[in-house]
């Protein structure tokens, strides 16, 4: 079988589908949508019971939907885990992560690897009985990762972390040398855990770094409490640095906000939105919050002022921004700890926490220290508090964001023999399993004004192995009440369907024509379950694309808040499908990217002629430069991307959408 799906850390993606016939657009009916939940809504099937002791500096969602959570708390739903432990998706603690005797001081940051491994930071001197000076390795269970080792450690304390492409590892905090090395404040480790001498930041940032990102680029940029780098360099707050270490001179915050600045985010525009407790920017007033220019320069339009400091920030899809602190207040709303900005800087009024955080188990103010954004609309806060809109939560909750998904996809294609048939691949992720409804068309599309339609369509699903799971060739032959009680049962009884319960992982479906037939085909995956804790994502559709009319079309539908855009990366691949076996790959894709009207919002043909920046920084381009690529902020609603050959080629071509964070 050949390999479709290609796995991606994008948001993931939830299905039904768009049929597009003779120039027009009709919807397939779909299944009922779930219910939205209201933005900012807590997320009552995430119950930590309580949640932690103290704090809660750092919550990092996992692939798989588990959530870790690090900081100053020895207890979690009253378990001793000492300064981290880690929480399923249902918010009970996961016992198959077990630290040990954990931290012996704060984890004040943490950073989770590709592999699965988790680096954590902070003002400890021990893990589990095993010396390490403020900073330590663990495995994916939670036990110390011996071959990551720094000797000496860190003098004083780690603050900041971020990680690198290339696995390397930016650590900012308060410190004077790294494993007897002299770094002030800012270092970087290779990736086991030596320091990386190549960079040599000098005197560095002359006070302490507490957040650290790192640009599409490589460059880095860096916040805190300093007012100056390298000795004669001004920067107050905020500095970008170069990857060897020394400071970027195109980007001039000068004395910027003469420090504390404790959290830092990236939009996509490249502008770097900053956070933490100060009155100014450069002589500007600004209260705890700003956005600046890629060259370090103040954006004068986006002012918003919070009646308290900003610890925390994150940005979403659409480049709006949850920004959390410790304020009760934006620009006159009320916003206990939590809030989400629009992109000009006004407070989003559809984002509603309610009574918000508050509530505290110690002495220290309430406060939201760490935010992140987990799969399927979710968001993640850690803290100091003790309810969420009046309902209780100690350190740790989680609400709903409302991001906008896709909703449904499909793929049409004249369906041949052989390596020509169509293939949809789909990857489920979450914590439980879906339920599916997979259609394969033919007949019935000829009521759409489609010529040769596929006659007696059959389909076939497998698991990532190639095994075969379930196969259908006329729908009433198996499973037909339990289809048509989906409302979903397809028009004609030579049509095949297949209802299936599937746990997480990567899925094909084969649609081809009964005794080797041929004709136009259409492949459908429908989301017939209201579980919101698992979804289908990523669905690509690969089919070969004739001449003239005879192409490859994709229809995705987008849903979610009318406020809301979804960053969209559509792809069309034809030459480097050969890697995979394909004898007869489309030489030189085109891509056409339609709306609901037909409406053309992007043509490509090859992906470097526009956009080649932007789509490279999403890390998805496509593996060949003659392939396709349309990068897109899209609203709600239905769209089509169709798959053509340049000059009439023709081959067998792939059609995907992503959507990416």
């Amino acid at each position: 079988m050949l390999s479709l799906v290609h796995r991606s850390p994008f948001r993931p993606v939830f299905l039904v589908f768009v049929l597009v016939l003779s120039g027009s657009i009709s919807a397939v009916r779909a299944a009922a949508p779930t219910p939205t939940p209201t933005p900012g809504q807590l997320d009552t099937t995430f119950v930590p019971a309580p949640g932690t002791n103290d704090a809660v500096n750092v919550v990092i969602p996992q692939p798989d939907g588990k959530v870790i959570a690090a900081g100053r708390f020895t207890l979690a739903n009253n378990i001793v885990r000492n300064r981290i432990a880690r929480f399923n998706f249902d918010g009970s603690l996961d016992t198959s992560f077990d630290p040990g005797t954990g931290a012996d001081g704060e984890i004040t940051a943490a950073v989770l690897q590709p592999d699965g491994r988790i680096v954590v930071a902070g003002r400890f001197t021990s893990f589990n009985g095993f010396t390490h000076n403020c900073i330590c390795r663990l495995n994916a269970n939670g036990s110390v990762d011996q071959r990551f080792g720094l000797g000496n450690g860190i003098t004083n304390a780690a603050l900041a972390l971020a990680l690198q492409t290339d696995g390397r590892i930016i650590v900012g905090g308060q410190f004077s040398s790294v494993d007897l090395t002299p770094r002030f404040n800012l270092a970087r480790l290779n990736n086991d855990g030596s320091v990386d001498l190549s960079f040599d930041p000098g005197n560095g940032p002359n006070g302490d770094v507490n957040a650290i990102v790192i640009q599409p680029d490589g460059r880095i940029i860096i916040g805190g409490t300093f007012i100056g780098y390298n000795g004669s360099f001004p920067r107050g707050g905020i500095a970008r640095v170069l990857g060897n270490g020394a400071l970027d001179p195109s980007f001039d915050s000068g004395v910027g906000t003469g420090g504390n600045v404790f959290a830092l985010a990236l939009q996509h525009n490249g502008q770097i939105v900053l956070g933490g407790r100060f009155v100014q920017y450069s002589g500007t007033n600004r209260t705890s919050i700003a956005r600046v220019f890629g060259d370090g320069s103040l954006d004068f339009g986006f002012n918003p002022v919070p009646n308290g400091g900003v610890q925390s920030l994150a940005v979403e899809p659409d480049d709006r921004i949850l920004v959390g602190g410790l304020f009760t207040d934006i620009d006159g709303f009320g916003r206990s700890r939590i809030a989400r900005l629009n992109t000009n800087g006004s407070v989003d009024l559809t984002f509603d926490p309610g009574t918000g955080c508050l509530g505290s188990l110690t002495n220290d103010a309430t406060q939201v220290r760490s935010i992140g954004l987990q799969q399927f609309g979710r968001v993640l806060l850690g803290g100091i508090f003790t309810s969420y809109d009046n309902q209780p939560r100690d350190n740790i909750v989680r609400l709903f964001d409302n991001a906008v998904s896709f909703q449904n996809l499909s793929a049409r294609a004249h369906v041949f023999t052989g390596e020509q048939i169509l293939i949809a691949g789909f990857i489920i992720e979450g914590s439980e399993n879906k339920t599916l409804l997979l259609r394969g068309l033919g007949p019935s599309l000829a009521s759409f004004g489609v010529p040769a339609p596929l006659a007696d369509p059959t389909l076939s699903l497998f698991d990532h192995t190639g095994a075969l799971i379930a196969a259908n060739d006329n729908w009433k032959r198996t499973q037909p009440a339990q289809i048509q009680a989906t409302g979903l049962a397809p028009p004609n009884d030579l049509e095949a369907a297949i209802l299936v319960t599937l746990s997480p992982g990567a899925y094909t479906a084969f649609l081809q024509g009964k005794a080797m037939t041929t004709g136009i085909g259409l492949a459908e995956v429908y989301d017939v379950d209201p579980n919101a804790n698992a979804q289908p994502t990523n669905l690509s559709g690969r089919a070969f694309v004739g001449a003239g009319n005879d192409v490859l079309i994709g229809g995705t539908i987008i849903g979610g808040n009318a406020t809301s855009l979804l960053r969209v990366l559509v792809r069309a691949l034809g030459p480097s499908l050969a890697s995979a076996g394909v004898t007869t790959p489309l030489a030189d894709p085109t891509l056409s990217l339609r709306d609901a009207n037909g409406n053309v919002i992007a043509n490509n043909d090859n992906w470097k002629d526009s956009q080649q920046a932007d789509i490279a920084a999403t890390g998805k381009a496509p593996p060949n430069d003659h392939e396709s690529a349309i990068l897109a902020l899209l609203a709600p609603g239905k769209y089509t991307a169709i798959v053509a050959g340049k000059n009439g080629t023709t081959g067998v071509a792939l059609v995907e959408f992503y959507s990416l964070p």
